[in-house]
């Protein structure tokens, strides 16, 4: 099974109630939350007042990625307004076992995210304790940039250092439909969509879920 995750980023601000109620309808996996703290990536998104709006909308469970510095210090934050996945940045944290430790206690499962530059191995050992990992294959902190296509070779490498562990692999930036195909080949489960796949301007969400989910389960 193959998940679509929406990047809600991409998403009409203006329509977010409706955008999301029409997304729970449509079966996604899960809503991928973006926020960013403007320090450790050069924009801001989602902070915690709308976010608690948007938890009080979506049905689907909310993936947290967390572009911020000091990680650490949000978990009970978001823990309190129901976050399923907490996924924060391998780059922005000294103590990646503790900080697991942490939301996991809070109830939460545990997810990291890699820059394009990072290298896989770094998490070799981190892997028994998280849940998820998402791949970025874009430099974080603006949606629609173009995907980097050494991010298939990543996504290979981590399927490899995850064998015999239930983790899943979510990548996330620039990914259009045949890139996507190409990502679930390399050995991805989750692949985000954005401005080239759900949020496509000029068409209905539901009809790009609908050609997204297709391509992507029936490639």
């Amino acid at each position: 099974m193959y998940h679509i995750a929406p990047t809600m980023l991409c998403a009409d601000l203006f329509k977010m109630r409706e955008s999301m109620e029409l997304l729970d309808k449509l079966g996604i996996d899960w809503f991928h939350i973006d926020v960013m703290d403007g320090n450790f990536v050069p924009n801001f998104a989602f902070g915690t007042d709308f976010l608690r709006q948007m938890t009080t909308v979506g049905k689907s469970p909310f993936y947290l990625h967390l572009m911020a510095a000091r990680p650490e210090e949000y978990v009970d934050l978001f823990a309190e307004l129901g976050v399923e996945y907490y996924c924060f940045h391998y780059e922005c944290t000294q103590n990646p076992f503790r900080l697991c430790q942490q939301i996991k206690k809070q109830g939460m499962k545990a997810a990291a995210a890699l820059n394009p530059a990072t290298p896989v191995q770094f998490l070799r050992d981190l892997i028994p304790y998280l849940d998820a990992v998402t791949l970025m294959s874009v430099e974080p902190g603006f949606s629609g940039q173009r995907f980097m296509e050494f991010t298939y070779q990543r996504i290979k490498e981590l399927r490899a250092l995850a064998d015999g562990f239930k983790l899943l692999i979510e990548v996330d930036g620039g990914i259009d439909i045949e890139i996507a195909k190409k990502c679930i080949d390399a050995g991805c489960d989750v692949v985000v969509g954005g401005y080239f796949t759900l949020f496509q301007k000029g068409k209905s969400i539901e009809k790009n879920y609908e050609t997204f989910r297709q391509a992507v389960r029936n490639r």
